[in-house]
């Protein structure tokens, strides 16, 4: 049985990968969801936003870099440049981009870079 660390190496494709996924969801998420003027079920209110915050972890742990915080960029900009959606989305867009987008981002980061095996020559003296 592999872990999500194998499966997931730190390679340049895995990188592109994450980011389309990343990219691809936040798209879907923001036309979908938070661009709509219907009333929208508290449960699937809750199931969107619980969703959107573990792709942002699942982001941070999949591309353990610092340029991961680049992608968080991109929905306010989609909400200010996109096509049909509501000019005034950018701002709560942004806040959620700062908390909890960042800390999620961070703590996937951070749990990646501790939980990832690092190899010590036995020459090291």
């Amino acid at each position: 049985m592999t872990t999500f660390i194998e499966r997931t190496p730190a390679t340049r494709h895995t990188y592109i990968r994450a980011s389309f996924a990343y990219l691809a969801f936040m798209t879907l998420w923001i036309y979908a969801f938070a661009n709509t003027e219907r009333h929208v079920p508290g449960l699937i209110i809750l199931f969107a936003l619980v969703a959107a915050m573990a792709v942002h972890f699942g982001a941070g742990f999949a591309m353990p870099r610092q340029e991961t915080f680049a992608l968080l960029a991109f929905p306010p900009a989609l909400a200010l440049l996109g096509p049909g959606v509501n000019s005034l989305l950018w701002v709560p867009l942004v806040l959620m981009m700062v908390f909890p987008g960042a800390p999620l981002v961070l703590l996937g980061l951070w749990l990646r870079n501790h939980l990832d095996p690092h190899e010590v020559e036995d020459h090291w003296f």
